[in-house]
């Protein structure tokens, strides 16, 4: 159950590069230490969001890619990005060989994709987006949900940031 001391927003997306934008303007609410666990289907837009994170950091968007067969990126930048592809990996004993949990401190921020994958493994302070398909191919929403102190706090910069800006087109369909 969703209370006041776990706020959420869902936003619609109707690009994929609004899709891209969305994880610039989310990059600019975390901090060092933060931990983003993705989830939702195929195709959904997981690796486009976060593009948008690591271009929010300053890291080339040709430099991001998937990381589904080398299963751990590390992206040099300012605050040091961590992401992860959990679709390929079966057991839990497989998640934990990553060692994931030695990059869940600053000064890093993980993007963890297929998260779902790792229910045990979450750290409790965690900023949970769950990525939907919307009626038409490039229509998406994506629910952004924090969980802990540090989590919540970006989900509250990031309403602030869509009030002091309408300009940016996203669509807030529920907070």
């Amino acid at each position: 159950m969703t209370t006041i001391e776990d706020p959420f927003l869902s936003v619609g997306l109707n690009s994929a590069r609004k899709t891209l934008e969305l994880g610039q303007l989310v990059a600019k609410t975390l901090t060092g230490g933060s931990i983003l666990a993705l989830t939702g289907e195929l195709g959904s837009g997981k690796t486009q969001f976060t593009r948008g994170i690591g271009i929010g950091l300053g890291i080339p968007e040709e430099h991001i890619t998937s990381p589904t067969f080398t299963l751990i990126q590390e992206y040099p930048a300012a605050i040091p990005l961590i992401h992860t592809d959990l679709y390929r990996l079966e057991t839990q004993a497989d998640i934990q060989s990553l060692g994931l949990q030695e990059y869940f401190q600053a000064p890093y921020i993980v993007i963890i994709e297929w998260a779902d994958r790792m229910p045990e493994g979450l750290p409790p302070d965690h900023l949970r987006l769950h990525f939907t398909h919307g009626d038409h191919q490039e229509i998406r929403q994506v629910t952004i949900q924090g969980n802990g102190l540090q989590s919540r706090e970006s989900v509250n910069r990031l309403t602030t940031l869509f009030a002091e800006n309408p300009a940016h087109g996203f669509p807030l369909l529920s907070r």
